[in-house]
Formats: C-alpha cells, sequence, structure tokens
C-alpha cells in the first residue's frame, strides 16, 4: 500500500466520455481521488496513471472508446505507470479488454468506480464488478464544466428493456437515488453558484419524487431554471404539466426521446404506441403548458423498417412540428434482441433516411424559429467567441439544441442571466442583442 508521502506525489489524468449520466460519475471519481490525496492532472504525458472513463451506447462510442484506451496507452513510453478503465464498455466488454489490451492495469465496472484506490494501488492487474442490482457510488463531486448550468443524476439503470438497447445490460435495471441525497446534492450545488439545474436519468419521469424534487427545488433563491431531460412519454402525467404550467423556474421544456412513430417499428422496438397516440399525447402537453418547447430524438434503420413505416415517421415529424429534433442511425448492438432480429438494414440506406429527416426538420426550423422573432426572453450567457456573446434561452436545453448569438454594449460575464430581444434567425440558432 502507498504511504501517504507516495499518495501526494501519485498524478492522476481522467478522460471521461458520453453521456452527462457517465460524466456526473467521472466528478465523483475526480472528487474521491482529490480527497485521497492524489494530485489531479490535465496533461497526459506527466500522469502516473490514466483513467478512461468509457461509454458504449451504440458503435461510434465504442471505437471512440477503444481509440481513447489506446491513446492513452501510448504515454507508458514515457510517465504514464497505470492504465485503468471504467464505464458502461469496461462493464459490457470485461474479459475482452483485459484480454486483447494488455496495456489496460485495471478494470472497474459501470458501479465499481469507488474501487479506483484499491486499483491504483494494486501491484498488479486489477478488476472489481459490483453487481448490478446495487446502488451506482455517490459523493461529492468536482464539476468539468462550469457552475452556472449543472446536471443532477436522480436514478440510474433502465428497466424499459427496448430492443435496442444495452443499458439495462451495462447499468442493470432502473434504481432511483433517495429524495434527501438528490435534494442535498441539488442544495450543494446551489451554495456553490448553479443558477440551473437539469434532472436526467436513462427514464427520469420514473424517478418517483420527480415533482417533489421540483418543487423543493424551485424553492431555493439562487434557482433561475430547473428542466427535465429523458422524459419517456407514458410518463409525463398530469401533475408534472400542471407544475410545469404553474411553476416560473421549472422551465416550459419537454425533451421526449420518441424513436419512432410507426406502430410497427416501436413494437418491436419494445416501445408500444403509434403516431397517433403520440400526437395526441403533444397536442394535450402543448394546451397544457402554452409556450413549451419540444425536443426529441429518432432512430432510422430500425430491423424491418420499411418505406411506409419511414414515411409514417416523415409525416409525423411534419405534423408535430418539434422545436428540437435529433436523429441516430441503428446501431446493431450485440446481447440486444434486435440484434437478432431479421430484415436488418443497409447502413448507406440508414445515411440516407437520417439525411432525410434532417433535412426535414431543418426546413421545418425555418418557420419554427419565426415565432421567436421580436420577443425577449432571458438568456443564460454561456460565453464569448470571436467578440460574439452566446447562451441559451428556456427553450434551449445545454449541449444539445441551438444557441442565441447577441451582442451587447455592456460587459456580460459567463453565467450571467441578461434579457435579449430576437432579432434574426440563423439555422439552428437566434441572433439578438442585449436590452
Amino acid at each position: 500500500m502507498n504511504t501517504i508521502t507516495e499518495i501526494l506525489m501519485i498524478k492522476v489524468g481522467m478522460v471521461s466520455l458520453g453521456c452527462e449520466k457517465n460524466k456526473i460519475d467521472a466528478e465523483v471519481m475526480l472528487a474521491n481521488l482529490k480527497n485521497s490525496g492524489y494530485e489531479l492532472c490535465a496533461e497526459p504525458e506527466q500522469c502516473d496513471v490514466i483513467i478512461v472513463n468509457t461509454c458504449t451506447f451504440i458503435g461510434p462510442a465504442k471505437e471512440e472508446a477503444i481509440a481513447e484506451i489506446l491513446n492513452a496507452a501510448e504515454y507508458k513510453n514515457g510517465n504514464l505507470k497505470k492504465l485503468i478503465v471504467t464505464g458502461c464498455m469496461a462493464e459490457r466488454y470485461k474479459s475482452e479488454i483485459m484480454k486483447e489490451m494488455p496495456e489496460v492495469d485495471a478494470i472497474l465496472g459501470a458501479k465499481s468506480f469507488d474501487k479506483l484506490t484499491d486499483a491504483i494501488n494494486s501491484p498488479g492487474k486489477y478488476e472489481y464488478y459490483r453487481e448490478l442490482d446495487e446502488n451506482t457510488p455517490e459523493g461529492e463531486r468536482i464539476l468539468t464544466s462550469g457552475i452556472s448550468s449543472v446536471y443532477v443524476k436522480v436514478a440510474d439503470g433502465c428497466s424499459n428493456h427496448c430492443s435496442y438497447c444495452v443499458i439495462p445490460l451495462v447499468r442493470g435495471e432502473f434504481i432511483p437515488k433517495t429524495y434527501e441525497n438528490v435534494i442535498n446534492e441539488i442544495k450543494t450545488l446551489c451554495s456553490g453558484g448553479a443558477k440551473e439545474i437539469n434532472l436526467i436519468a436513462q427514464d427520469t419521469t420514473r424517478f418517483p419524487d420527480l415533482c417533489r424534487v421540483i418543487k423543493e427545488t424551485c424553492k431555493l433563491p439562487t434557482v433561475k431554471w430547473v428542466r427535465v431531460l429523458y422524459c419517456r412519454p407514458e410518463g409525463i402525467s398530469d401533475e408534472l404539466l400542471d407544475l410545469m404550467a404553474s411553476e416560473d423556474k421549472f422551465v416550459g421544456y419537454i425533451d421526449m426521446p420518441l424513436q419512432h412513430a410507426s406502430k410497427n417499428v416501436l413494437k418491436m422496438m419494445n416501445r408500444p404506441s403509434d403516431d397517433e397516440k403520440l400526437l395526441t399525447l403533444i397536442e394535450k402537453i402543448r394546451k397544457k403548458v402554452p409556450g413549451v418547447s419540444l425536443r426529441t430524438t429518432f432512430i432510422v434503420g430500425f430491423p424491418h423498417e420499411s418505406e411506409e413505416d419511414f414515411e409514417t415517421l416523415c409525416n409525423f415529424i411534419k405534423a408535430a412540428k418539434f422545436d428540437n429534433l435529433g436523429v441516430f442511425t441503428y446501431s446493431r448492438e450485440e446481447g440486444t434482441k434486435a440484434a437478432a432480429m431479421h430484415g436488418q438494414i443497409d447502413e448507406q440506406v440508414k445515411r440516407e433516411r437520417a439525411d432525410v429527416v434532417m433535412t426535414l426538420q431543418s426546413r421545418l426550423l425555418e418557420e419554427i424559429n419565426k415565432k421567436h422573432l421580436g420577443k425577449t426572453y432571458d438568456v443564460l450567457c454561456e460565453g464569448e467567441k470571436q467578440g460574439q456573446l452566446f447562451g441559451r434561452a428556456y427553450f434551449q436545453a445545454p449541449d444539445v439544441d441551438g444557441r442565441v448569438l447577441f451582442s451587447a454594449n455592456r460587459d456580460i460575464v459567463g453565467g450571467e442571466f441578461v434579457k435579449v430581444k430576437i432579432n434574426a434567425v440563423d439555422g439552428y440558432d437566434l441572433l439578438g442583442e442585449a436590452l
């Protein structure tokens, strides 16, 4: 075991990949390492230990993770003594990584990152995989992307078992955090300066204390916005919508990944619904919450997706008029039910369908965004680039949606809320001037 003096000399670096939920795990790891006496280091060539916190949601994420592991291994020609792999890919491909990547010294499963110090101290190879029906480690975080807008994870895992998805395989079934832990984390973040709280999980609306957390968070004087991301359509309750309509701090924004609109495709995805039911839900949401902004994501090229299915999807998009929309080509993931299905779609056809969807959304957005012209919104300034200030209004979530680009005749800093009048539209972005 290392002595205190030896620990203080060890420099640890980290590369974290994937979603914001994964980033939160990385931030907990960083805090644990710092509290244990290790020096956090952002220069890989100076690190004694490098941790690669991986994602494995779809094919490109796996490829990125492998590339980052191999890139980190290059530093073993210099100062690097230990390479540790954590996260979802470590859970999913534990035996393959240890067998095919001899450069890796330790592997920690998706819920095992609290064993980092043991992995660092181990004289040889080290592996640890906590059972997925156990809780994910929680604790203090070292934020890696600013304090004004923060993510708070309310649960881990997923029990929906969509036929294309690996999440239950690598994160386990849905396990909610306690109300007390969630609200205490939010209060800690707010005491540090957080103004926007983004509540996330793989299935956020399944969290049993969601409305209670929102209400309590809105009472905090420093909070300006509360946002809920990753909402399953069947989990959007009247209680949630009524709260959104009545509470000013709970922003009128719903991120609702629908994945498709064809009844046939949704059934094969194990997401029973259809275009008519979904349009009825959207109409209800817009009626209950005037001015609400809707975001969704779709998967194209799912097995057996016919031209008729794809046409249903496109017609649905035209009718729904989403404020923001993303699209993925179907990724065939081993171990999932969809991977074993016949009727796999050609990769070129997948890409073509994705292009059609994004072109369609781009055309719709030209008209959708015109509704903002001449209006004034509170905008959270996120910074300045090449003399241009940029930020987000309530209808724009961090990292995934368009932005508000604006000018000002006074000094404005990142993290400040400022009123901006929208004067023009530029693709996905809005242009304006601070008042």
